[in-house]
């Protein structure tokens, strides 16, 4: 029988600003510390908005590609310092949406996407096919459609609205969109008692001449209705056994554990999820905005991976952090950091081969002619693509090599050395 996994896609929205997540701390012989708080405004006059070193949760590289040998989370995200620590969680640093290496010299010319705008980036890592050879899919869509053609069982969900990461071809797997507070009744307030069964009457009313779109909307319309009535009664079936804080972050988490709990009655072995945490665009007060929204992201994180233990599913699980870009290392006037574009994201997991800083840290932030990935005011190029987490999360989820992996990641054959397989991201026992 085939094992059951689960993967969540957090998407931090707004812009996150990445360098304030994982920052260097020991790093010789380039002190990229000292730069680091450099491009970060401090002087003599302000100590500008970098971490300080005591400030930071440090954590070992282990990789000696990088310019550091230890790094620093961010004080008020201890769940992933104690994951990394586990083995449980990793980074790649300097990532980015990206169609093929680039460098300062030709990255527009390269890159065809309006570059540094929220709703362009967005919509472009969601559905990590640049030119558009899966039109109007997304790589969570597309992931399902392949595994859904090999007759394995599979749901997709947003806990958090429509989302084009979820979009797959027509006729795929359609997937569903559920409140963080559960499922109400389809049609909760009916102007007679049997609406329901009139409805479901009404659309079963076939007739030699009934027209094409009719009949198909019918067809969709009846099974939604039974779609959500079993969902709907199965969710109610079930709770958690671990106390979630109280924020919207958090709640879609805990939906997202009380949908696992379901996964037998559904009768899948696959299921993928999205979940979105907003509130980054922080072009004034980074720091403070920062500390309450990874406060709340940490709480969140720490309720799930207790409720996930708790169902023994901890090793069959991965959750994938991405956001639409990074921001400018320079701050601004307002102690804010502006749009950018190279990030820094992590995954968690109890099945990866974690506790390693993957990708490669940038060691100079200055714009010059001899830096060949700092844009103006710290904005880096990325050295390395989303495609480099998504390569080998998608085999470990079911995607094999060859035409499978090219329907999820048409972009990923671009970037020769730049990608993690299975063997990388979750070792050689992976589950």
């Amino acid at each position: 029988t085939e094992p059951y996994k689960g993967l969540v896609y957090l998407y931090i929205s707004g812009g996150l600003d990445s360098f304030h997540l994982l920052a260097p701390h020991t790093c010789a012989p380039i002190n990229v510390y000292e730069r680091f708080r450099a491009i970060r405004g401090k002087n003599s006059l302000s100590e500008g908005i970098g971490m300080k070193l005591d400030e930071m949760l440090v954590i070992d590289g282990n990789n000696p590609d990088q310019p550091c040998s230890t790094f620093g989370i961010h004080p008020n995200l201890p769940i992933l310092q104690t994951l990394y620590n586990d083995g449980d969680a990793a980074f790649i640093a300097n990532a980015g949406l990206m169609a093929e290496p680039v460098d300062v010299n030709n990255y527009r010319q390269m890159t065809p996407v309006q570059l540094f705008a929220h709703n362009a980036m967005n919509r472009n890592t969601q559905k990590e096919d640049i030119f558009d050879e899966f039109v109007g899919t997304g790589v969570q869509g597309r992931i399902a459609d392949v595994l859904k053609g090999k007759d394995m069982p599979v749901n997709v969900f947003s806990i958090s609205g429509t989302q084009a990461v979820n979009v797959g071809e027509p006729g795929g797997a359609a997937p569903f969109i559920v409140s963080s507070s559960g499922l109400s009744d389809f049609n909760k307030s009916p102007s007679i008692s049997d609406m329901n069964t009139v409805i479901r009457s009404l659309n079963n009313a076939t007739r030699k001449d009934s027209g094409f779109f009719a009949e198909t909307f019918a067809n969709k319309l009846s099974e939604a209705m039974t779609s959500h009535e079993q969902l709907k009664a199965e969710l109610d079936a079930v709770d958690v056994s671990t106390v979630f804080p109280d924020s919207g972050i958090a709640a879609q988490l805990k939906m997202v554990a009380q949908l696992m709990k379901t996964r037998e009655s559904r009768g899948v072995v696959r299921d993928m999820f999205y979940v979105e945490q907003g509130g980054y665009d922080t072009h004034s007060n980074m720091q403070i905005n920062l500390v309450n929204k990874f406060t709340e992201l940490n709480d969140a994180l720490e309720a799930f991976v207790a409720e996930v233990k708790q169902q023994g599913l901890w090793d069959s699980v991965t959750l994938v952090q991405f956001s639409e870009f990074a921001r400018t290392l320079d701050p601004n006037t307002g102690n804010g950091s502006d749009h950018a574009w190279g990030a820094n994201h992590f995954h968690i997991g109890g099945g990866l081969a974690g506790g390693k800083v993957r990708g490669l840290y940038p060691d100079d932030f200055v714009q010059s002619p001899s830096n060949p990935i700092a844009l103006s005011r710290g904005r880096m190029v990325p050295t390395y693509p989303w495609d480099a987490m998504w390569k080998g999360t998608a085999t470990w989820f079911g995607i094999e090599e060859g035409p499978e992996m090219d329907k999820v990641l048409p972009m990923h054959e671009n970037f020769p050395g730049k990608i993690y397989n299975r063997a990388d991201l979750y070792g050689d026992l992976f589950v």
